[in-house]
């Protein structure tokens, strides 16, 4: 296996030099880049030779991916992103609670309809995505059935489906997830996968007022092998979805994927599973172990936020404190065979919503539609150190620092078409780190990376 070489040195080294495209706003948390529809900074574009190399640096400071050895002129603007959750009707982050069947008793869901949201809101703006970007792909996520067909007759608050296992109830909810497939695909838009639900385990706090659907790991198990899983495979156009199981935290594992994954039947239905980042301060053993148990089956993030504790400000302008928290938790995760990761909302107002039920979060991108203008979070550039540079297909390779130092993070990919990509994180707010990145395939290829106090820089290494 390919192995990556990390020598550390203690230096110091002149400031950093500013991308002069960030049209730069300062807060007392730091500092964001200020767009409108004109004018905002853009993702250097990846032009190397063979064997050339380019470091992509984002600083405390405010450096925003700047650029150094790679001479070229254009851009390539955006995060690249590969893959985007697709909330199947309303969740937390909707304006208001809805459905595509509030029809009691309509089980064969003769009036299922999609809602202005989706045709306003969306299927234009997933088409357009698809149009910049013809590799991203879409996962579906049910936040809860139609109140009718829980035990709370309400969509929103704890609850369960109603019914048993191959019921009536059953029966209903899976015609109601395999429509939305249908209607989404008549206009042209197909998916990647589905996620059996999300945040399982919330639907069993009777005191959320989120939408929520309560599973456990047996009664997920028993789902997919009866009703969900047989009904994919006979639809026509949901037949090949990649299935995601739990969609919770990782304090679950190793257990909830032993439970499910242990039925032979029940698991030829399953591709995947789900983790969100709320306990990403556990341990990575549980990680670990599922990958263990269960190696023929990926770990995919599937959602991850800032600002969403009781006490925290939910938008906090310029926050470096939490792009350093979203690198460590990207770097976490990919080190520990999680294959994806996923932001929880890209863009929102200066609120931290939209939220029906006032679940205000921070975002990468803070948009100010009055003002046709928006902020670009240092969470943003925080993702794009991965996004923009792995392509889908990048593993992950060996890599080792010769010091041991617990500020700097690491983490090392080779892409398909042969580059390697390391990504490293310097969380000392004072000191200075020269960096040699030695490939101990090519013993005469090794690059010089130059970190500032709480920095992060993308190495770039073309084949």
């Amino acid at each position: 296996m390919l192995k990556l070489y990390l020598v550390c040195i203690l230096a110091i080294f002149a400031p950093p030099t500013f991308g002069s495209d960030c049209n730069q706003k300062t807060f007392k948390s730091g500092t964001v880049c200020v767009c409108d529809l004109t004018n905002c900074d853009e993702i250097p574009k990846i032009d190397l030779t063979s064997g050339q190399a380019a470091t992509f640096t984002t600083t405390n400071a405010g450096a925003r991916l700047h650029r150094d050895i790679v001479y070229a002129t254009s851009s390539d603007p955006g995060l690249n992103l590969q893959y985007a959750r697709v909330p199947i009707a309303s969740n937390d982050f909707s304006s208001r609670v809805y459905t595509y069947n509030d029809v009691p008793d309509d089980y064969s869901m003769t009036h299922f309809a999609l809602q202005r949201e989706d045709y306003q809101w969306k299927i234009p703006y997933m088409q357009m995505a698809q149009k910049y970007n013809h590799d991203l792909k879409f996962f579906a996520v049910p936040w809860s059935a139609p109140g009718w067909l829980k035990t709370t007759n309400s969509t929103a608050g704890y609850g369960s489906l109603l019914g048993s296992n191959q019921g009536t109830y059953h029966k209903a909810y899976v015609s109601y997830l395999i429509k939305f497939f249908e209607e989404y695909n008549k206009q042209g838009i197909q998916f990647w996968g589905l996620s059996t639900q999300n945040q399982p385990t919330l639907g069993s706090d009777k005191k959320t007022k989120m939408q929520s659907m309560l599973f456990t790991a047996e009664t997920q198990r028993d789902f997919i092998k009866l009703d969900l899983g047989p009904a994919l495979k006979a639809s026509s156009v949901a037949k090949g979805l990649k299935v995601l199981i739990m969609d919770d935290n990782r304090g679950n594992l190793p257990k909830w994927a032993d439970t499910v994954l242990k039925d032979s039947e029940t698991a030829s239905y399953v591709a995947g599973i789900g983790v969100h980042s709320y306990q990403d301060d556990q341990s990575d053993k549980h990680l670990i172990a599922t990958h263990e148990n269960h190696p023929d089956y990926f770990i995919f993030g599937t959602e991850a936020s800032e600002g969403y504790k009781a006490k925290e400000q939910s938008v906090d302008y310029g926050s470096w404190d939490r792009a350093e928290d979203y690198v460590s938790d990207i770097v976490d995760d990919l080190n520990n065979w999680v294959a994806g990761w996923t932001e929880r909302n890209l863009v929102l107002d200066a609120q931290g919503g939209p939220s029906w039920v006032s679940d205000f979060t921070d975002a990468p991108i803070i948009a100010f539609p009055a003002l046709a203008q928006y902020y670009k979070q240092p969470m943003f550039y925080a993702i794009a150190h991965f996004s923009h540079f792995l392509k889908p297909g990048a593993v992950r390779i060996d890599h080792s620092l010769n010091v041991p130092n617990f500020d700097i993070q690491k983490s090392a990919f080779l892409n398909p078409d042969g580059s390697k990509v390391v990504v490293l994180q310097n969380k000392n707010i004072l000191a200075s780190y020269g960096i040699s990145v030695k490939d101990s395939q090519r013993s005469s290829d090794h690059y010089q990376v130059h970190m500032g106090p709480r920095s992060i820089v993308t190495l770039y290494i073309q084949n």
